[in-house]
C-alpha cells in the first residue's frame, strides 16, 4: 500500500486498520509495541486502539511484563466481535460458510448446483444459505462484515461483472456484485476463484510466510491465483491467472472456452469425464460404465472413487491428468519463479496419483536451478479453500483498511 495523503478520514480509516491488523497477528500486544511497531505517534495509537475496543473487536486481557514503568496493558483480537461471508460459485457446486475474524468456519451450507442455473436463481440460494448459515452460527445478521464470493472467471473484480465462465451456461455479463447487494444488504466483494483460492492461502494456509506463490486449482475446470510480492496480480483486465486456457496441445480437444487443447480440455474434471465416456463407449471395462456412458453421467467424486476401488481406467486417467498438469507446474517454476507453488481442488487434494505425477514432473521438467528450490505442496486448507479464500476477501478489506482489493491486494 502506497502512502496516502490530503484525506484525512481516510488516513484515519487506513491507521485503524493497520492497528488492527497488527493486533490481529502479534496479539497479545501492548499499545507501546504497536506504536513501536507500525511507526504511528502514540496519540494516534491510543485514538485507534479507543475505537476498536469501543466497538468491541478489540480486548484488553490483562497486563504485561514492565520493562521498568508501570505494567502495560495487553490488547487481544476479539475473534466473535464479528463475522464474515464466504460463498465458493462453482459451475457444479455452491458453499456458503460463515466465519469468525480469526478465519474459524462457524457454520456451512454445501449444496450441488446445474451449470444451466440461472443467475437469479443463484442469488436466491445464495440469499437462503445466508439465511441458514446465519441461524445455525446464531449470529445476527448485524454483526456480519460482508460476503466474498469467488467465482469462475473472467470476470472484472472491480465492478463484480462475470464475463463469460465456460462452464456456467447463459451467464454472460452478469453483475453478481449488484445483484447480490440489493438481495442481501451486505457488502459483497466479488473475485475469480483462483485469486480467491490464493489469498485464502496467504492468510491462512501454507502461504502465510511467503511473498510469491501460484494457486493452481484442479477440480471440474482448472484454473489459478498469483500472489507477488504480498499482493493478488490482476493482470491489465483482472485476467492473470487463467492456466486452464493456456494451450498443452495445439492439436488438441475443442475447449468449452472455442479454442482447443487447452489444459482445462484435457486435465480437468470435464475433460476426465469426457475421455471416460469415450472409453465406455469403445467398450472398455470399467466401473464408471454403471454411471452410463455421456459426459454428464459422471464427474470428479466418481472417478476419484473408482480409482480408489482400484479401477483401472480411472487410475490411468488420473495419471494422464498428473502428467499434464506437471508439465504445466514446470512452466509456472520457469516462468514466474514463485517461492511456492499450491495445488488445489479436487484431483489434486484426493488424488495421490495426480498430486505425485504434478509434484515430480514440475521438478524433473522445470529449468534445473530453478526446479532444485521449488516447493510444490497441496493446500492446506483442504476442501474449504474457496469458500475461506472468499472470506478472506472481505477480511482483507477490514483489517487492511477501506482500499479497493483491485488494486491494494
Amino acid at each position: 500500500m502506497g502512502l496516502v495523503t490530503g484525506n484525512s478520514d481516510l488516513i484515519r480509516q487506513l491507521n485503524r486498520a493497520l492497528v488492527l491488523d497488527l493486533i490481529r497477528r502479534q496479539g497479545p500486544i501492548s499499545k507501546a509495541d504497536v506504536k513501536r511497531i507500525t511507526g504511528l505517534n502514540f496519540t494516534t495509537v491510543t485514538n485507534a486502539v479507543t475505537d476498536l475496543v469501543g466497538e468491541g473487536l478489540v480486548q484488553e486481557i490483562g497486563l504485561g511484563n514492565s520493562s521498568g514503568g508501570r505494567k502495560p496493558v495487553l490488547l487481544t483480537l476479539n475473534s466473535t466481535a464479528r463475522y464474515v461471508l464466504g460463498c465458493e460459485l462453482q459451475s457444479t457446486e455452491l458453499v456458503i460458510g460463515l466465519f469468525d475474524l480469526t478465519g474459524r468456519l462457524v457454520a456451512q451450507v454445501q449444496e450441488p448446483k446445474d451449470p444451466a442455473t440461472s443467475p437469479q436463481e443463484v442469488v436466491e440460494r445464495i440469499k437462503d444459505g445466508v439465511r441458514r448459515v446465519l441461524l445455525e452460527g446464531e449470529v445476527p445478521r448485524v454483526r456480519v462484515e460482508g460476503l466474498g464470493v469467488a467465482a469462475p472467471g473472467p470476470l472484472d473484480s472491480r465492478t463484480g461483472i462475470l464475463r463469460t465462465p465456460p462452464n456456467m451456461i447463459g451467464w454472460r455479463d452478469v453483475p453478481l456484485r449488484q445483484m447480490l447487494e440489493q438481495a442481501l444488504d451486505l457488502q459483497v466483494v466479488v473475485e475469480k476463484d483462483g485469486n480467491a483460492a490464493a489469498l485464502g492461502e496467504a492468510w491462512f494456509g501454507a502461504g502465510q510466510q511467503v511473498h510469491d506463490l501460484v494457486y493452481i486449482i484442479i477440480d471440474a475446470g482448472i484454473g489459478a491465483g498469483i500472489v507477488s510480492g504480498g499482493h493478488l496480480y490482476r493482470g491489465k483486465q483482472s485476467g492473470a491467472g487463467e492456466i486452464g486456457h493456456t494451450t498443452i496441445d495445439i492439436d488438441g480437444p475443442r475447449c468449452s472456452c472455442g479454442n482447443y487443447g487447452c489444459l482445462e480440455a484435457i486435465a480437468s474434471g470435464f475433460a476426465l469425464a469426457r475421455k471416460a465416456g469415450e472409453a465406455i463407449r469403445r467398450g472398455v471395462a470399467t466401473q464408471l460404465a454403471q454411471y452410463g456412458d455421456g459426459e454428464a453421467a459422471f464427474g470428479v467424486p466418481q472417478i476419484l472413487a473408482a480409482a480408489e476401488a482400484g479401477d483401472k481406467l480411472a487410475l490411468d486417467l488420473l495419471d494422464e491428468c498428473g502428467r499434464t498438469l506437471g508439465i504445466a507446474v514446470a512452466n509456472i517454476v520457469n516462468m514466474y519463479n514463485p517461492e511456492l507453488i499450491v495445488l488445489g481442488g479436487r484431483l489434486a487434494q484426493h488424488s495421490p496419483v495426480v498430486l505425485g505425477r504434478a509434484q515430480e514432473l514440475g521438478r524433473s521438467r522445470a529449468f534445473s536451478v530453478l526446479a532444485q528450490e521449488a516447493k510444490i505442496v497441496p493446500s492446506a486448507l483442504g476442501d474449504q479453500f474457496l469458500v475461506t479464500g472468499a472470506a478472506a476477501l472481505i477480511l482483507a478489506q477490514l483489517f487492511r483498511g477501506p482500499v479497493d482489493l483491485a488494486s491494494a491486494e
